[in-house]
């Protein structure tokens, strides 16, 4: 064997094996030739190694000699297995010969799983951060106007959902300690002030309401 050529060997599922019988009748070239130019074919165009479901059925195996940089470099393209950048190879030359090609539908690998599972995360966690960062972006630096309070109130209103959101899907102990370090009359007052604002008849009667109690706290 040359020095300038390498052995390889690849194998090939049985609808592969039939692209290169009709490869070999249309273009009257050997199926080792077939493969050697699918190799430069896929290397020059920088396709992409083929995805496609392993038949452990009716497959073929063929050695073949490639020129050792096209070895080298094909070897690089899918983790030194050659076969998947071959079949992407074939089937670019079947398209370009008019020969019909019915690719299967590639299967999801693990590998695929995880790393859609860590972009996923980033993507999450991202998106977290970017709304956190715009509902602080809100809060005023001062408040100097009813507009910039309502905006202050607004803010600590979104920031306040996202923290009673921990308890609504925690636990009994979770609600527990809620219980243990908010006041209920801090929290009562909070909501009834909230709902007065909210029409001025009702926030009229709710100073009246809140001024009585105060002087009957007093006189008593």
């Amino acid at each position: 064997m040359s020095e300038t050529v390498v052995q390889c060997h690849f194998t090939f599922n049985a609808e592969h094996n039939k692209l290169l019988d009709q490869l070999r009748s249309k273009t009257g070239k050997d199926k080792r030739e077939i493969i050697r130019d699918a190799i430069k074919l896929a290397l020059q165009k920088e396709l992409k190694p083929a995805r496609y479901r392993w038949i452990d059925k009716n497959h073929r195996i063929f050695s073949v000699d490639l020129p050792i940089e096209d070895a080298q470099n094909a070897k690089k393209r899918w983790k030194g297995k050659l076969t998947p950048l071959v079949v992407s190879g074939i089937i670019e030359i079947a398209r370009n010969e008019g020969i019909g090609v019915t690719e299967a539908k590639p299967t999801v690998t693990q590998e695929d799983i995880l790393r859609l599972r860590g972009e996923f995360r980033e993507i999450s966690n991202n998106l977290q951060a970017l709304v956190q960062r715009i509902s602080y972006e809100e809060v005023p630096k001062e408040i100097t106007d009813s507009a910039s309070a309502a905006k202050a109130v607004r803010a600590t209103l979104k920031q306040l959902s996202e923290q009673l959101e921990h308890f609504k899907k925690g636990t009994a102990a979770d609600r527990k300690q809620f219980r243990k370090f908010v006041d209920p009359l801090e929290a009562g007052y909070v909501t009834s002030i909230l709902k007065a604002l909210f029409d001025e008849d009702e926030f009229q009667r709710w100073v009246l309401a809140t001024e009585f109690t105060g002087r009957r706290r007093t006189y008593d």
